[in-house]
């Protein structure tokens, strides 16, 4: 190898390192399985999930996943028929919940349409307001509680419901980076925003210490 060359390959090697360097942290993804009717998940979204999207936004991703201890069966037209923990309104909730997390597609406005929904007396039938309120076309979501999508989608909903492991057994349940533990479970329960801070590998944002929690 001439000296060129190999002047050539160090510049490379230390042009990706710096590169590397530079990319963004990675931010600390978070799944979270609940049912639109549940008290336990409505004091989490309200209480411990939201505070945490209002002070630390930039370092984690939330999948919401409103399906909860339900259960489906196909019929022989190839439609999904669910039934829920706390009964049919507690199901035509998460569709209206699931229906808006896909349409939207983005956690700024799904997450915001969530939390009014499950801060409100009625969370089954409190979409057209919750639209209203965050200025969300609330026709598109309309349609797809009786569309085929939407039965898919909610279909989806339960299949990354039911491949949980271990079987879920309490609603909410709070995944971070793609794995349950029961430590971060209750952790998350607890003080979810000292449970993302926890988590993050990049400088912790100044909303952090502020509520650093010794017991974590």
């Amino acid at each position: 190898m001439t000296e060129f060359s190999t002047v050539c390959c160090i510049f490379i090697i230390f042009s990706v390192l710096n590169s590397l360097d530079a990319q963004p942290n990675k931010l600390v993804q978070v799944g979270v399985y609940y049912e639109a009717l549940c008290p336990d998940s409505i004091d989490f979204i309200v209480e411990q999930l939201w505070l945490a999207y209002k002070k630390v936004r930039s370092i984690f991703e939330v999948d919401l996943v409103p399906y909860g201890k339900a259960w489906e069966k196909q019929l022989k037209n190839g439609t999904w028929v669910f039934q829920c923990q706390h009964g049919r309104e507690e199901c035509y909730g998460n569709l209206v919940q699931t229906c808006a997390v896909c349409l939207l597609n983005n956690t700024d406005l799904s997450l915001p349409f969530v939390h009014c929904a499950m801060s409100s007396s009625h969370p089954q039938s409190a979409g057209p307001m919750c639209a209203r309120k965050l200025n969300i076309d609330y026709r598109p979501i309309e349609k797809c509680l009786t569309s085929d999508q939407g039965n898919r989608w909610q279909h989806e909903m339960g299949k990354k419901t039911e491949s949980q492991k271990p079987h879920i057994t309490f609603i909410p349940r709070v995944v971070i980076n793609g794995v349950y533990s029961k430590l971060n479970q209750e952790k998350a329960l607890r003080n979810f925003l000292g449970l993302v801070c926890e988590n993050y590998k990049g400088p912790k944002p100044v909303e952090c210490p502020a509520v650093k929690d010794d017991s974590l």
